[in-house]
């Protein structure tokens, strides 16, 4: 009996922020967007940073609410209400037309997004079957956007362009109608269940403002490089800004929890340099095994000292063949194969203490980070804009840089997280008892 609660939590969990991660990070998208003026599109684009921080802010807020309150009454509905909004937003986009703010339209759905992050983790976080589905729905929402495409043609200047833009309408109906069904289901049968997760004795608050911190420095650090990309000296503020910020966020959370922050915040810094704006479509599903199985090793074999080394090493690596022919295919399925296993590894590594830290960690990586804001002013000069790359254009997604310096800011970032992560283990005493494992005698690694 307990092994199929545990198996439907896991399925639950991961459609659940497979759809709030898509949710959140990808911009909404109507049958009628073809119809929307140039205005509506940049809008749209130039506020869905501030959308996906409105977000994740929101995931936090939730997660840590439900969290205090400790009952599943609070967690599952906090869930069921995100799910519900995502559905709403996107019945009345539908039915609207092309007079309708698509930013506006935005903003909500990533608010449903991160209400459904924050509750779903509350809810389900308790065991390794949980955390797996979670873990991998989260992650896999940056694969399955990554895969997701629009197609046309190179000529940015062509007036009728936006007329040519199919709607994906993602997440798709099908997708959003199964996990509310199966949210229902969850709060049906936990509606009388009293405690949810272990109480901490430490700031519960703690999450929320390592989020702040490193949201605000993350929102401003992008907007600064997008005017003074093209000084060192601005550019080592913004990644020492980063790293600072993610080490105060490391350190305001109990014990070693904040190791998974400072992996956050490296993984997003590397996969910001050496991911490729567009993935093909049959590449999601292995790219989504390997993330499973990097997820199940770090569960079964945790090292998170050397989940820093091997992104230290990656980036290092893409720097050095930067010179080199950019489309070795062996080279980038290499580096593919790596980049997904390590982004699995990072985050099945860690065993936090206190669930809303979970929800920090899949935070970080959804912000947009100052090595893309970079990566992006080397592509085009600006912010935002329409990106043209291989034979496609994009809103938000930018091309792999031609330019060694995201490649160093990375690896700055990445090198300071390592050092950060030293000073945490010597500073702090390892966790007792992971409270995602409670029946299991591990210790934090």
């Amino acid at each position: 009996m307990r092994t199929s609660v545990g198996l439907f939590e896991m399925v639950t969990a991961c459609l659940a922020t497979l759809v709030a991660g898509m949710s959140l990070m990808l911009p909404i998208d109507f049958a009628w967007t073809t119809e929307s003026s140039a205005l509506q599109l940049d809008l749209l684009a130039h506020s869905l940073p501030r959308a996906i921080a409105a977000g994740v802010v929101i995931a936090l807020i939730i997660a840590v609410f439900a969290t205090t309150v400790n009952h599943a009454l609070a967690a599952w509905g906090s869930a069921l209400g995100g799910i519900s909004l995502i559905l709403v937003t996107h019945l009345v986009g539908r039915s609207s037309g092309p007079g309708t703010s698509l930013a506006t339209l935005n903003f909500l759905d990533s608010i449903a997004g991160g209400i459904l992050l924050g509750g779903i983790a509350a809810a389900v976080l308790r065991g390794r079957l949980q955390v797996f589905g979670w873990t991998f729905g989260a992650l896999g929402s940056l694969v399955v956007g990554a895969a997701l495409p629009v197609p046309h043609a190179n000529d940015v200047s062509d007036p009728t362009r936006y007329g040519r833009w199919p709607a994906i309408d993602s997440p798709p109906p099908w997708l959003i109608l199964t996990t509310l069904a199966l949210v229902a289901l969850g709060l049906l049968a936990n509606r009388h269940r009293a405690e949810v997760e272990r109480r901490s004795v430490e700031l519960p608050m703690a999450p929320i403002l390592g989020g702040l911190v490193y949201i605000v420095v993350t929102l401003f650090g992008t907007e600064w490089l997008t005017r003074r990309a093209d000084d060192r000296i601005d550019i080592a503020l913004a990644a020492g800004a980063t790293v600072i910020a993610g080490l105060i966020a490391a350190m305001l959370l109990p014990r070693r929890d904040g190791t998974l922050v400072l992996l956050a915040v490296a993984l997003a810094a590397v996969g910001s340099a050496i991911m490729p704006s567009w993935l093909p479509v049959w590449s999601s599903a292995p790219l989504l095994v390997l993330l499973a199985l990097g997820i199940v090793l770090g569960l079964r074999r945790p090292g998170p000292m050397f989940a820093l080394i091997v992104l230290t090493v990656l980036v290092l690596y893409c720097l050095l063949a930067l010179g080199h022919d950019s489309h070795d295919r062996v080279r980038n399925i290499v580096v593919g194969v790596v980049l997904a296993l390590t982004a699995g590894y990072c985050f099945g590594s860690t065993s936090p203490r206190y669930n809303p830290t979970r929800v920090l960690g899949v935070a970080i990586v959804f912000m947009p980070s100052v090595v893309l804001a970079l990566r992006d002013h080397v592509s085009r000069g600006d912010f935002t804009t329409v990106t043209v790359d291989a034979g496609r254009w994009y809103v938000c997604q930018v091309p792999t840089a031609n330019s060694p310096t995201p490649y160093w800011t990375a690896l700055g970032i990445t090198v300071g997280c390592l050092a950060g992560l030293v000073a945490l283990r010597r500073l702090r005493a390892p966790a007792v008892a992971p409270v995602t494992a409670p029946a299991e005698d591990e210790t934090d690694s």
